[in-house]
């Protein structure tokens, strides 16, 4: 899995409190639904758009896999498509998410918060939910839409429509990627400051790239 792990020790009932401020399973929990959704597969269920969806974020293992998600939901929410995107990881200021610089094809993702997501919650969906909910802003910029209430507002239509109204996604984009952060003392997170990264194999090969 190429996400940034940090080996911190992380106390199993403040993991267990950021994930019941969304309403959100347990790990045991989480656990139990892909083992009820593997029966499913199983049994030849057909599934619908929003379950396609739901099992490929549980099952992402790579900022490049969350990537193909974010494009694949807007172009079915949407009609849009770009192709040539990198991404970049950074230590940024950790009241900044990410961001696109306009007129290019790069997206910034804060490095620094996708490891405070990932201690604090162990949990491979969370983390994909949250790195979803950042990259499909700023995509939706890099598409051209440029107000933000504009662009909140089109991240909830697209995850409420291929993720459904209870799943993590669209919980994050109602209240904000920042809701799995309430009650970590972000202030007093003092990050090292490291080199700006590319992430290898970001897009699918093949494809056209302009910087």
């Amino acid at each position: 899995m190429s996400w940034i792990h940090q080996k911190t020790a992380c106390d199993e009932g403040f993991s267990h409190h950021v994930s019941n401020l969304l309403g959100l399973q347990s790990p045991r929990d989480e656990r139990s639904g892909k083992a009820r959704n593997n029966r499913k597969l199983e049994a030849g269920k057909e599934f619908s758009t929003a379950e396609v969806y739901r099992s490929r974020i549980s099952k992402a293992e790579s900022f490049g896999e969350v990537w193909e998600i974010v494009k694949d939901t807007v172009k079915d929410s949407l009609g849009e498509h770009r192709v040539g995107m990198m991404l970049f990881l950074d230590d940024l200021p950790l009241h900044l998410g990410a961001y696109h610089p306009l007129g290019t094809n790069n997206i910034v993702l804060n490095r620094t918060l996708v490891q405070i997501v990932e201690v604090a919650t162990k949990s491979k969906r969370l983390v994909n939910g949250f790195v979803y909910s950042l990259l499909v802003h700023e995509y939706l910029h890099a598409l051209g839409h440029i107000p933000e209430a504009e662009v909140r507002s089109l991240v909830y239509k697209i995850s409420r429509e291929c993720f459904g109204e209870d799943h993590i996604v669209t919980s994050l984009a109602e209240k904000s990627p920042w809701a799995l952060l309430r009650g970590i003392p972000l202030r007093g997170i003092e990050a090292p400051r490291r080199a700006m990264e590319i992430v290898k194999d970001f897009e699918k090969p093949n494809q056209r790239y302009i910087v």
